[in-house]
């Protein structure tokens, strides 16, 4: 592209930095983005030109406004947006991106392995594709929810091992109950289960999410018609059943525990726990701090042995990119995007996942296994993120923080997913 400046629109209050770096430090993911950076340059003979605007949950509207301005003026300020997950689907919602499945697009490949499976399956609505996320992004890899195993609580009890339990298929539900049966212990002495004590499992919040996008459920998907519509799976017998299972597990058993905020991290940091899902970037950001803390990670569970796969849901700070609407070369947008991804699923990603096993990546095969599984199938429910336009995420959650059912919960919000989809449709239509 003739040494070409290629912008991009990206939210800069980022949580982990994954763009651009200005110099090699080394730090193994500093330097895996600068190198990264540096290829792409290299293959494509661009120049990058990085436009920052802040854009997280609490600046959503502030990063469309800004998108609005530019588009409205025509500067071609940016052919590119990099945001948060939230903020990208607002700008789909009001006409600010480009479909990437359009024949113009002629340099991505969605068969390649730097893109989850799942995506063209879930994130496709009118037959059109808006944005894409994977490999592409350094948080994608970093807000992926895995299950961290205590290996000493692991021996001590004598228990299977999680990761042959995944490679047979056998890692389920009911397999992750039954063995954190007895892990119990009163640690504080006082009689009373509380976060104190130690436990199979402990979660809170927004962190068991996992247990509805496991069974693979989603809140919505593309029907024949091209048209955003209620998925079957949403208050399916396996949802109830799953529900059932885990307000079981924490709220009528000693075995696991739900709190009312992150003290499953320290927890678990501190070998409370013999189980703790989470988002990857734990590993450094809380469990680091105890070298003594001995883990390895694997998927979370699955609902049963006849589920074909396990899935994979993500914290919502990751990013989703996207072409913008007026762009003016969508043939070297697309090549952008696919150089990116690629040269980031060669470089960051191996540093990204040595950071978070630590050297246990780069000399363990089977953990190594466990992440390509875990980030082969993230999943991308568009009812999660498109939920600012749909219904809140804290639907499922509550029903968990309450101990709820989920039949009932789930026919009461069906009827407001249902209107606020075929608002939705209407809008991506225009």
């Amino acid at each position: 592209y003739n040494g070409d400046t290629f912008n991009v629109l990206y939210w800069s209050d980022v949580e982990h930095p994954e763009f651009f770096t200005e110099s090699q430090t080394g730090d193994v993911v500093n330097d895996a983005i600068y190198q990264r950076n540096q290829a792409v340059e290299e293959r494509l003979n661009i120049t990058f030109g990085w436009v920052g605007v802040d854009g997280d949950s609490g600046e959503n509207a502030n990063f469309n406004h800004h998108v609005q301005q530019e588009l409205l003026a025509g500067s071609h300020e940016f052919d590119l947006i990099a945001a948060y997950s939230l903020t990208t689907t607002a700008a789909a919602v009001n006409g600010y991106l480009y479909d990437l499945l359009d024949p113009a697009c002629e340099h991505l490949n969605f068969d390649q392995p730097w893109w989850p499976d799942t995506l063209l399956e879930q994130a496709t609505i009118n037959n059109k594709l808006r944005f894409a996320s994977g490999d592409i992004s350094m948080n994608t890899l970093y807000m992926m929810y895995v299950c961290f195993v205590n290996t000493d609580l692991l021996a001590q009890h004598h228990l299977e091992n999680p990761a042959e339990l995944v490679l047979a298929g056998k890692w389920t539900y009911d397999k992750f109950i039954e063995m954190c049966h007895g892990i119990y212990e009163d640690l504080d002495g006082n009689g009373q289960k509380n976060d104190k004590d130690r436990f199979g499992y402990m979660s809170s919040g927004i962190h068991v999410d996992p247990w509805f996008y496991g069974s693979g459920a989603v809140m919505a998907l593309q029907d024949a018609n091209g048209d955003l519509q209620i998925s079957s799976t949403f208050g399916s017998e396996t949802v109830i059943n799953s529900i059932d299972k885990i307000n079981t597990l924490l709220w009528n058993t000693q075995d696991g525990i739900y709190t009312d905020s992150v003290l499953h991290q320290k927890a678990f940091r501190d070998e409370q726990l013999l189980f703790m899902m989470d988002r990857a970037r734990v590993s450094f950001k809380v469990l680091s701090a105890n070298e003594n803390c001995h883990y390895t990670i694997v998927p979370c569970p699955k609902y049963d042995e006849q589920q074909e796969r396990y899935y994979t849901v993500m914290g919502n700070p990751f990013t989703l990119y996207a072409i913008s609407s007026d762009v003016a070369d969508p043939a070297m947008a697309s090549a952008f995007i696919e150089c990116f991804a690629s040269e980031g699923y060669r470089k960051v990603t191996p540093a990204v996942f040595e950071l978070s096993l630590k050297t246990r990546y780069v000399d363990d095969p089977i953990s190594g296994n466990m992440y390509d599984i875990i980030r082969a199938n993230i999943t991308y429910d568009v009812g999660r993120i498109f939920s600012d336009s749909l219904i809140k995420q804290s639907t499922f959650r509550d029903a968990i923080k309450n101990g709820s059912p989920w039949g009932s919960t789930a026919k009461a919000a069906a009827r407001g997913l249902d209107k606020a989809l075929i608002r939705l449709n209407n809008t991506l239509l225009k």
